[in-house]
């Protein structure tokens, strides 16, 4: 592995750890074992390895948002892919979603995360059209634009939510897929007989709690 991909590894570790506000330039030379000057040649501050961080995650949630709206079959199983691979890409770059960028001091990032963030509200009403017109659910223009706006709200917060209600400091597939089904919970009023024929096959429904014994 490159140098500067070993930094990069390195600096997404720490800051995922510490929180990037915890981490010196001077930390993740060390984490490393190299000079703080080999460093410099690479980053010469903490903010381009922020923006080179940030630039991977981009690719990432790019690619996510390359694949076809259906998935491979048109499934509704399928629809649930892309919403797996957001909660993957926001676990792994976990301190990125914990900073708010400063529209004064960062003007440039501050705009990337504001297109990312509109261009995934496009990518899942796009999403939730092609459901409608598969005949998996049954929703209006209008709804679907409110559907998208709270199932964004909840992939956003899950992860924290998870962490902050119980505590848990490592998340698993089973945490991600618990996460898609509070997503389709949104959708359950809105699901057709075909989607609800195939929901117990998907794995999508929310759990029922059992009733309490007396």
């Amino acid at each position: 592995m490159k140098t500067r991909e070993r930094i990069l590894q390195a600096s997404l570790a720490l800051f995922n750890e510490r929180g990037e506000a915890g981490v010196s330039l001077g930390q993740v030379a060390a984490a490393l074992g190299i000079s703080e000057g080999n460093l410099w040649y690479h980053f010469r501050a903490k903010r381009d390895l922020v923006a080179a961080l940030s630039d991977e995650l981009g690719a990432r949630i790019e690619q996510n948002l390359s694949r076809p709206p259906a998935g491979s079959s048109g499934q509704l199983g399928d629809f649930a892919d892309y919403t797996r691979q957001c909660f993957r890409d926001m676990w792994e770059y976990r301190f990125l979603y914990r900073r708010r960028p400063d529209w004064s001091a960062e003007p440039e990032l501050a705009q990337r995360v504001a297109a990312m963030t509109e261009r995934g509200h496009r990518y899942n009403e796009a999403i939730l059209a092609e459901m409608v017109r598969r005949k998996l659910i049954r929703a209006t223009p209008s709804e679907i634009r409110e559907l998208t706006a709270n199932a964004w709200i909840i992939a956003r917060y899950w992860l924290d939510y998870l962490q902050e209600r119980h505590g848990r400091s490592q998340i698993d597939e089973g945490d991600i897929q618990a996460g898609v089904r509070q997503i389709f919970a949104l959708y359950r009023p809105y699901l057709t007989d075909a989607a609800r024929a195939q929901i117990a096959l998907a794995k999508l429904a929310v759990p029922r709690k059992k009733a309490a014994r007396g």
